[in-house]
């Protein structure tokens, strides 16, 4: 045997960038997943992201031939009030409809300390192509409810008196395919009209003046008279059509 091309092998490891790493749930979550992702798979930490209203960079993006999917691990001091939602799904828009990924995945930090083999089961059923076959036969199988962009599973969880407790896994799943909401078209709309504004600017733009789409769908053609939008949907169409 040559010792030498034995050694080359395991000294091949992958450090996936673990100095890029901003929190502890990120870190978890990376030591659970890459045990079932195929070798194919590039993972990618904080990842840049460019759009019409900010830069951005995705907590852990997989990466395989042409497919990009990203995974946000929010932490529990994030999303407790309705602006912090509403400045991720402007985000989460942007980065879908300018085709920086085809997927993006939001968990939360408990689910991900609490039930980390159910998200990564669920982030594999919509997602084989970035998994190992074999590997991934050793995940549990369980139904899922695919309602809208918000995924859940229900479970039985045991406690420390051994009583069961009905529970629930939700996370939420964006892809301009299959979970597409109609609203997203008018953040788009708000940051073609304003593409000097960041979101946060955007989102009290909008709170003042809430236009509906033909007034939005107006004011972008009188911006832009080359665009001649008819419809809004056509916007979803072009970026179907350039995913």
């Amino acid at each position: 045997m040559n010792e030498e091309a034995f050694n080359s092998i395991f000294n091949n490891t992958h450090s996936y960038g673990y100095d890029k790493i901003e929190s502890p749930i990120e870190e978890f979550f990376l030591n659970h997943i890459i045990k079932y992702i195929s070798p194919d798979t590039k993972v990618k930490l904080q990842l840049p992201l460019k759009t019409i209203s900010g830069n951005f960079r995705a907590d852990i993006a997989l990466l395989n031939g042409d497919k990009t999917i990203i995974i946000e691990c929010d932490g529990q001091e994030h999303h407790t009030e309705e602006l912090d939602d509403w400045y991720d799904e402007w985000r989460d828009t942007l980065i879908l409809f300018q085709n920086k990924a085809d997927t993006i995945y939001r968990i939360t930090g408990k689910d991900i300390y609490n039930n980390i083999n159910l998200i990564i089961y669920l982030i594999y059923y919509f997602e084989p192509v970035f998994f190992d076959k074999e590997y991934s036969r050793r995940l549990d199988r369980k139904d899922i409810d695919k309602t809208f962009y918000k995924k859940r599973i229900y479970y039985d969880f045991v406690n420390e008196d051994g009583k069961s407790i009905s529970s629930v896994l939700e996370v939420k799943r964006k892809n301009l395919d299959s979970d597409f909401d109609r609203f997203w078209l008018k953040y788009i709309m708000y940051s073609i009209l304003n593409p000097d504004n960041n979101i946060h600017e955007l989102i009290e733009i909008m709170s003042k003046t809430h236009l509906d789409t033909k007034e939005l769908l107006s004011s972008i053609n009188i911006k832009y008279p080359k665009l001649d939008l008819i419809d809004e949907n056509q916007l979803l169409t072009i970026a179907m059509r350039h995913g």
